[in-house]
């Protein structure tokens, strides 16, 4: 019963996990974000059980798939953080020109 309960958190895990990866892929970063904090719940609750060590080895395949996939929404997290970086410099130059527009067109 205590390894069927566990493996039931941590396919919760897993199924989460690949929703996130899925909103992230759309990017969807609020649906995203909503999901990491109901899945971190079950983490909590998971690891938070006394008798995590006896199932650990039974559980580590499917946590070792949540890492690949956690993997992959972290890279498409940074590429969503490049791509605001530049769009956010873009607009600065863009706010910047539109001063210097201003100022000379005063003259």
């Amino acid at each position: 019963m205590l390894a069927t309960s566990l493996q039931s958190h941590a396919q919760d895990i897993l199924s989460i996990s690949n929703e996130m990866y899925r909103h992230a892929k759309q990017g969807d970063w609020m649906t995203f974000t909503a999901l990491e904090v109901k899945r971190q719940e079950i983490i909590d609750t998971l690891f938070a059980h006394p008798r995590i060590d006896i199932s650990l080895e039974d559980l580590a395949q499917t946590l070792r798939q949540v890492l690949v996939i956690d993997n992959k929404s972290m890279a498409l997290g940074e590429r969503e953080k490049q791509r605001l970086g530049r769009e956010m410099a873009g607009q600065k130059q863009h706010r910047q020109a539109a001063q210097v527009y201003q100022l000379v067109s005063m003259n």
